[in-house]
């Protein structure tokens, strides 16, 4: 059985933590109000997680899905 990547859902967690690091990158975050450094730090370091863990997952592992 051959799974999709692109219907895993690991995968757009990863693309989701992705992107908000991408607009952090940008400065979108203080742009929409969010200006709490702490705040912003705490979200990045999420989105690092989110990262990595759609790294680390194996889609096409049909035992550990």
């Amino acid at each position: 059985m051959k799974q999709n990547r692109f219907k895993s859902w690991a995968l757009w967690v990863s693309v989701a933590g992705a992107l908000w690091i991408i607009a952090s990158a940008f400065g979108l975050p203080e742009k929409a109000g969010i200006t709490h450094s702490t705040f912003t730090a705490v979200l990045d370091a999420i989105g690092t997680i989110l990262i990595a863990f759609g790294i680390l997952n194996n889609p096409t592992d049909a035992k550990r899905l």
